[in-house]
């Protein structure tokens, strides 16, 4: 059926048309109702990996909807899409009307706060004063729904910023962000069935190996200086690279939570610095053509006082001696944790490298 959005403004933003509109409360509640509005999880915040439901921060749709009963609240402008195969709309200047032959809008940004409305909206029934008749400021975009990935990133990264994960997996922004994205797609031993694209942590039940995030940043550290049209074939050869590492390491492959959380208890083999030495270290085999059979020396044990024990064991003293596990006191004792920082970044990837007989990794100037 054909909806009409009345007095609708043309402006212009990323390179594209927009339509500007002011609507009430209840119509917005409306639209949802009827399913003119709609969320896709995979173009907002996503799917919560454990839990399997959608990602939100009920606190702040709860802090929204009581500020705006209160008529307090500071929303700004909302966002909606009419993707353009998925729907069928037009704009007649003349009558400055915005209409809907058929589709739904998809929310690139905002859904925290449409959320808000249609809480406070529903509160009314309970016996809130929430006004129906509120206006909002709404931007109309009709653009691809990769697009949306772009708009979820800028609106994201500043102010009230969602994981930092979750906004490099929907647009990448730099060579070391597309490396990552394109390793993670390809490798079969990565997938987001083994990085962890929601989230910049991972819980106790999350089997994952690490965060897109911490990929990410990796890559960024030690390879954004590779030019935009070696992108493809260096993420090829580095899921070859990873390939060869997983036969020596095999914890950095995909594992139950039961073995992941016996790797995680036993050794730092698959921590997030673990990692960012890794892909330190795949860049100074990359730089040298050296071949991937170098890696074995990686499944050596180490001799402690005459026992073995696995190079990446929290009871390797080494990694006590080098600052990278730490003594942490809490209420059960004292324990040892991984030190995530720059400086033992570069201690791990200086390590491995010096176990493999390379020299250490030469990091890129001003990486982010």
């Amino acid at each position: 059926m054909k909806s009409i959005i009345e007095d609708v403004l043309v402006s212009h933003d990323c390179g594209q048309e927009v339509y500007e509109v002011v609507t009430t409360a209840r119509d917005i509640h409306q639209m949802y109702k009827h399913g003119l509005l709609v969320i896709d999880p995979s173009r907002q915040r996503g799917i919560n990996t454990v839990s399997n439901k959608e990602v939100v921060k009920k606190e702040k749709v709860d802090r929204w909807t009581s500020a705006l009963i209160k008529d307090e609240a500071v929303f700004g402008q909302l966002s909606w899409n009419f993707r353009p195969d998925e729907s069928k709309t037009y704009y007649d200047p003349d009558k400055k009307q915005f209409v809907i032959e058929h589709g739904t809008a998809t929310l690139p940004d905002s859904a925290h706060r449409h959320r808000a409305i249609f809480q406070a909206v529903e509160s009314v029934a309970k016996g809130s004063s929430f006004d129906l008749n509120m206006k909002f400021s709404v931007r109309i975009w009709r653009v691809p729904a990769d697009m949306e990935n772009d708009i979820f990133y800028f609106m994201n990264q500043e102010g009230d910023k969602a994981d930092a994960t979750r906004s490099k997996w929907l647009a990448q922004k730099n060579s070391g962000q597309k490396i990552a994205a394109t390793v993670v797609r390809r490798s079969k031993h990565m997938t987001e069935a083994n990085v962890e694209t929601v989230s910049n942590t991972l819980s106790a039940k999350n089997p994952r190996l690490t965060a897109f995030n911490t990929m990410s940043v990796a890559f960024e550290t030690s390879w954004s200086d590779i030019a935009e049209d070696k992108i493809e074939s260096v993420a090829d050869w580095f899921c070859d690279w990873w390939e060869h590492l997983v036969e020596v390491r095999p914890e950095l492959g995909k594992l139950s939570l039961a073995e992941r959380q016996k790797v995680r208890k036993e050794s730092i083999v698959a921590s997030a610095l673990a990692i960012h030495g890794l892909i330190a270290l795949a860049r100074r085999f990359y730089d040298d053509h050296a071949g991937f059979e170098q890696l074995a020396p990686l499944a050596d044990p180490v001799d402690i006082d005459g026992k073995q024990v696995d190079l990446f064991s929290v009871q390797n003293p080494q990694w006590l001696e080098l600052g990278i596990l730490v003594p942490s006191t809490a209420k059960g004792g004292t324990s040892l944790t991984v030190r995530n920082a720059l400086q033992t970044r570069r201690v791990m990837a200086d390590t491995l490298a010096a176990k493999l007989g390379l020299l250490p990794q030469k990091l890129v100037e001003n990486a982010a």
